[in-house]
């Protein structure tokens, strides 16, 4: 056998050996079906196990870590701080045979040693334990969110030192930029942005073993490791509060549960508005002529609350999805090679995006609040929708100077969307018809005295706490369409009984009055989760006779 096929073998037999630690980490026997875990690693060369047919290697990393006792530097670098980098030994400069045997030699050895001291792994002979294409665990992996409440707990923490002096803030201790000249990471105070716009999606295979891996930049997950992960075990060590150091701690769903949530989380210092003007243009000159023009090419602005949108969103990577400058940086009127030629419009006004604008209202239509009345509406195509709602300002009737310059544009977007929030129109209740009898099927039942005010008043509360369903809406008056769906808002809409007959209109695909009845009776419990009725229980609102 060539050296390089013993290799592959015992690659084999020590990579998945790593899965047989049961005895090494009193966990049980790999034979149920039905287990899954969060630390599964995949390792080994996509290109080797295509051409010799040998399964790459499921790694139990937590099983591992146990067994080692938390010694991470048995299996990795060590760097001059004494914490631990997260590559394995000595392959960052070794060609792929030579990666291969010494992922053997290592896991082999220490299967061995295990050995001598009670516990046990696979051996060389065992190629398949590792190797394992039939391997029995389900991944149970979970990304965790580190929305806005974790990253504060992370900026307030006093155990997290800046790494630059003088600054009041812990945020250089994790943010970063990168100086292409000389290829040195620093500290950029108020440029801070998401890991992920830099350090981009882990490949396929981790811990690759083939010399083609295209990557120059750290992967997400590995930059986390070794920033988080190190970080976590240097303040373990110091007797400090801190996160978890295995892969079950943020990677189980069980564990991310109990993951203390803060309620009110500060804002983020990042010099981000308060409000801003949102325009079709990118930036404008002073030459008032050519100005007139491209302010006349475009939809009206949109006054747009930024600050309220921070606070209804996770993290900011919800709308900036690939880095925190203005949509229009990349995503332009005409379309660019920064935001992958998908032009501004499109970008706002997709409805399967929940980084657009139409998208995210639209997913938030699915909301308990939201869905009674939304479920049963059709979706609106876009030149179906109310422009005017979001495109809130006349660009025509203001002074220019108002459009062009960055603070007086904001001075406006206030002032519009000041007055949307004071013009939303109440319903007075006493206005409101208290009890409706609804009688349509009373050969059998009593008619159903159905509790219209009551039921008006719950939708209109519910609304009136949401921003969002205050500046569409308008009125209260059009939460009515919610029931009364084919009328203009009315304080005296017409009879169900006007559209819908005793019989249903097949080629309308209009439902009879029974069905349009218990159809939007029943849909509305049933996406609003009333409890109180249940779908089922008839006699909660028909007394049968």
């Amino acid at each position: 056998m060539s050296r390089q096929k013993y290799g592959l073998c015992f690659l084999a037999a020590v990579l998945l050996f790593l899965f047989s630690f049961a005895a090494f980490s009193g966990a049980g026997a790999m034979n149920d079906p039905d287990e899954k875990r969060p630390d599964i690693l995949t390792i080994g060369s996509r290109s080797l196990a295509a051409d010799r047919q040998m399964p790459l290697v499921q790694f139990l990393h937590d099983r591992h870590t146990r067994a080692v006792d938390g010694q991470c530097t048995r299996c990795h670098n060590q760097t001059t701080q004494n914490t631990p980098e997260f590559t394995f030994k000595g392959i960052a400069d070794a060609d792929i045979t030579a990666r291969m045997e010494m992922f053997h030699d290592y896991c082999i050895a220490c299967h061995g040693q295990m050995k001598a001291e009670g516990s046990t792994g696979p051996m060389e002979a065992a190629c398949r334990s590792c190797h394992n294409a039939d391997f029995p665990i389900g991944s149970s992996w979970k990304d965790l969110a580190f929305d806005r409440s974790l990253h504060y707990r992370h900026v307030s923490s006093d155990a997290i030192v800046s790494s630059v002096s003088g600054t009041e803030d812990n945020c250089s201790a994790c943010h970063h930029s990168f100086n292409e000249a000389s290829k040195e990471i620093f500290y950029e105070q108020g440029k801070e942005s998401a890991c992920i716009y830099c350090h981009k999606a882990e490949p396929a295979v981790l811990n690759d073993l083939s010399e083609d891996n295209p990557q120059t930049v750290r992967s997400a997950r590995q930059a986390a490791h070794d920033s988080c992960v190190v970080c976590h075990l240097t303040l373990t060590e110091k007797k400090a509060k801190t996160g978890p150091v295995e892969c079950s701690g943020c990677h189980d769903a069980a564990a991310q549960a109990k993951i203390q949530t803060l309620e009110d989380v500060p804002r983020l210092k990042r010099n981000q508005p308060d409000i801003v003007l949102i325009t079709g243009w990118e930036s404008l000159g002073d030459d008032h002529d050519e100005n007139a023009k491209l302010i006349a090419a475009h939809m009206d602005p949109v006054a747009f609350d930024h600050k309220l949108h921070e606070a209804q969103n996770a993290t900011c990577t919800t709308c900036h999805h690939e880095s925190l400058d203005a949509c229009i940086t990349c995503h332009t009127a005409a379309g660019d090679k920064k935001g992958g030629y998908v032009k501004l419009a499109d970008a706002m006004h997709r409805m399967d995006s929940t980084a657009s604008c139409i998208g995210c209202h639209t997913e938030h239509k699915q909301s308990e609040n939201c869905a009674g009345c939304h479920a049963q509406m059709p979706d609106k195509s876009l030149r179906d929708q109310a422009c005017t709602s979001c495109h809130n300002v006349d660009a025509k009737t203001r002074p220019q100077n108002m459009l062009t310059d960055p603070e007086s544009a904001a001075g406006l977007a206030a002032a519009v969307l000041k007055t949307r929030t004071t013009s939303y129109e109440k319903v007075s209740m006493d206005q409101v018809p208290d009890i409706v009898t609804i009688g349509v099927i009373s050969k059998e039942y009593h008619p159903s005295r159905f509790p219209h005010r009551m039921v008006v008043k719950a939708v209109f509360e519910k609304a009136d706490k949401s921003e969002m369903a205050r500046a569409f809406h308008g009125q209260e008056l059009t939460l009515c369409a919610g029931c009364h769906h084919n009328s203009p808002p009315s304080m005296t809409p017409p009879k169900c009984g006007s559209c819908h007959g005793n019989t249903p209109d097949i080629a309308a695909d209009k439902p009879g009055l029974m069905g349009a009845y218990h159809g939007q009776c029943i849909t509305c419990h049933q996406e609003m989760a009333v409890a109180s009725v249940l779908p089922t229980d008839c006699i909660k609102c028909h007394e049968k006779k």
